[in-house]
C-alpha cells in the first residue's frame, strides 16, 4: 500500500516507491517519468501496487489514478446499517440499502470485522462483505472455535453474545465480568435483560430507556424472551469476542450502568436494588453542572 499525498513532487514519490521496494531506483523511475512527459501528472491517493512493476506500467497507473483505494475505518460495535452509511459517505458504495440487504441475505450480521480497510471507489458490495468476513475469521481462530465447542455454543451464538457485550461494556476490564453474568443467566434460564438488545429492537439510540420501551414486542427484547437474540446486534471487536469465550470467574449476577460508561455489579438481587436506589438518589442530589 502506497499513500501519495497532495503536494508530493515527483522526486518525493520516486523515493517513496523505492522505499516500498516497488522500484529499484528513484533515478531510473524519474528518467522514464521525464521521458513520458508526466512528471507533474501523478495523482494523489492510496494505491495497492505489486512489487517490481515495470516503470511505464507504474507511471500509467499513477497518472490515471487507477488502483486508487479509499481508506475507511469501521469502529467496533458498528451495526450493519452504520457500516453501510459509513461506506456510502466515503463514496465506496452508492446504495447503502442494497448493502444492508446483501448482509441480511448472507446472514452475516456480526461477522463484518471492525478494522481499517482500503477499498476502491464504487466497490461491489459482495467483495466488501467477503473481505470483512475473511478478516473476522482471521481473528476468530481455531483456538476460538474449539473453546466455543467446549462451552457448548456455535460460532453465531458466541458472536451474538459478543455483540451484547460490545454494546453493554464501554470499559475494557468490565467485558469479561459482563460476559460471566450473561453466561450464568443463560445457564440459569434467567432473562438476559440487556438494554442494548432493546435499543436494537427499537431501532433508535436513547440515553435512557423507559419502562414502556421494555415492553416492545420483538425477538430482540431480552427482557421478554429467554436466551440470546436471534442474530448479533452489532459487529463486535477482538476484546468482546475474547470476553464472550473467556468470561471472568465471578459470583455477580446483576449489573446496572452508572451513566458514565462503567457499571455497578451485584451477586444478590436485593443488593442490586439497594445499590440502584442509592445511585438514583445520588444522581438526583448532584448539583447541576
Amino acid at each position: 500500500t502506497v499513500q501519495i499525498t497532495n503536494g508530493m513532487n515527483a522526486t518525493q514519490i520516486a523515493c517513496l516507491l523505492a522505499e516500498k521496494k516497488i522500484i529499484g531506483s528513484p533515478d531510473g523511475f524519474l528518467f522514464f517519468l521525464e521521458l513520458a512527459g508526466n512528471s507533474r501528472d501523478l495523482k494523489a491517493g492510496t494505491y495497492l501496487i505489486p512489487e517490481r512493476l515495470n516503470y511505464l506500467t507504474l507511471i500509467k497507473k499513477l497518472v490515471r489514478g487507477s488502483g486508487v483505494f479509499l481508506k475507511v475505518t469501521i469502529p467496533e460495535g458498528f451495526t450493519a446499517e452504520q457500516i453501510a452509511y459509513r461506506l456510502n459517505e466515503q463514496k465506496i458504495i452508492n446504495d447503502p440499502q442494497n448493502f444492508i440487504e446483501k448482509i441480511k441475505e448472507k446472514e452475516l450480521r456480526g461477522f463484518l470485522f471492525p478494522e481499517t480497510y482500503n477499498f476502491s471507489p464504487r466497490e461491489k458490495p459482495e467483495y466488501i462483505i467477503e473481505i470483512m468476513k475473511k478478516q473476522f475469521f482471521k481473528v476468530y481462530t481455531q483456538v476460538y472455535r474449539k473453546r466455543a465447542e467446549e462451552l457448548g455454543y456455535t460460532v453465531k451464538e458466541i458472536v451474538t453474545l459478543a455483540s451484547l457485550i460490545e454494546k453493554e461494556a464501554k470499559v475494557s476490564n468490565e467485558k469479561p465480568v459482563i460476559s460471566a453474568i450473561f453466561h450464568k443467566r443463560l445457564k440459569k434460564r434467567i432473562y438476559l435483560e440487556s438494554c442494548a438488545s432493546v435499543l436494537f429492537a427499537l431501532g433508535e439510540h436513547k440515553k435512557r430507556l423507559m419502562y414502556k420501551d421494555l415492553e416492545i414486542d420483538s425477538p430482540y427484547n431480552t427482557y421478554k424472551n429467554f436466551g440470546l437474540p436471534p442474530t448479533p446486534i452489532c459487529n463486535p471487536g477482538r476484546e468482546s469476542l475474547h470476553a464472550a469465550l473467556y468470561p471472568a470467574d465471578t459470583d455477580y449476577l446483576y449489573f446496572f450502568s452508572k451513566g458514565d460508561g462503567s457499571h455497578i455489579f451485584s451477586a444478590d438481587y436485593r443488593e442490586h436494588l439497594r445499590l440502584q436506589k442509592l445511585s438514583l438518589l445520588k444522581s438526583n442530589n448532584e448539583p447541576e453542572k
